[in-house]
């Protein structure tokens, strides 16, 4: 399309450049008879009135894409998610310089055992099977290595009912990162995860957010800007999160925030943008 402005009709079945709702005359000589006046509507009208209206069939319902648009969007995501797991089952994920997951004998023993621990549902032991893991990789101060270790102690708390450990333990991790990008995406992701599954929809769209524009500025660093989703549609997660949130059309206009954020990506004021994303969230 060459107009970005430009919506998906979907009771016309085409894109077309949306208008404002036509002139209400009833408003203005209801208001004409009132000590308001005629004034504030005509204002209102041509300076504050919004384009939403189908320029056809002057009804409201818009959609970003068309269903061949949404289906392509499909396609796309489904070849990257198969590109990200044939890497990732390689071993060739290289976002994180150094050994992630690559641990000496004595420690890939401990996380065996901790695995073991936890399917048999000690999960008490399982947490301390990785804290002496960490304690050789905290000494070393090398977040990067230690940080899926981290991840997993995270999530053997949480499953164990320790709720408050484990978002106390997320805290301490975020103070780690050091401002590296990739492990804050990925600290995000976690947050966002245990959010939705306790069905805290809005925090979880808000840790999601987060997690995407630390991927992309990983993206950026790495020299792999054709990986970097301007249009935020690749990804499923906040469409889904926004509807059992009941917050869809809340998110559309979230969205078009953060596409309009991403013409600057790597000058992106992020405390500015994640106020306005999550201001508009929670209306």
């Amino acid at each position: 399309m060459g107009n970005d402005k430009m919506k998906y009709c979907n009771v016309c079945k085409k894109h077309v450049d949306p208008v404002k709702a036509d002139w209400n005359w009833k408003w203005f000589i209801l208001l004409t008879l009132t000590v308001v006046g005629w004034i504030p509507y005509v204002i209102y009208h041509v300076y504050f009135k919004k384009k939403n209206r189908c320029s056809i069939c002057q009804s409201d319902q818009f959609s970003k894409f068309s269903p061949e648009e949404r289906e392509q969007n499909r396609k796309r995501r489904e070849l990257r998610k198969a590109k990200r797991t044939e890497q990732m089952s390689a071993g060739k994920e290289d976002f994180i310089e150094g050994s992630m997951g690559t641990y000496d004998d004595e420690t890939e023993e401990l996380l065996k055992k901790a695995d073991i621990a936890f399917e048999e549902g000690n999960g008490n032991k399982a947490i301390k099977l990785i804290d002496k893991a960490l304690d050789v990789y905290e000494e070393d101060e090398d977040v990067t290595v230690a940080f899926p270790l981290y991840k997993k102690k995270a999530y053997y708390l949480y499953q164990s009912g320790r709720n408050d450990e484990a978002w106390e333990l997320y805290n301490t991790m975020y103070s780690k990162c050091d401002e590296k990008r990739i492990l804050l995406a990925q600290l995000f992701d976690e947050k966002r995860k245990m959010l939705e599954f306790e069905m805290k929809y809005l925090g979880a769209i808000r840790e999601a957010v987060m997690a995407k524009i630390y991927y992309d500025w990983t993206y950026l660093d790495k020299g792999r800007e054709d990986e970097v989703d301007y249009e935020w549609t690749e990804d499923e997660t906040f469409e889904e999160l926004a509807k059992k949130a009941e917050k869809e059309h809340r998110w559309e206009e979230a969205r078009e925030v953060l596409v309009e954020a991403y013409d600057d990506l790597e000058n992106l004021d992020f405390p500015v943008v994640n106020k306005k994303v999550h201001t508009l969230l929670r209306k």
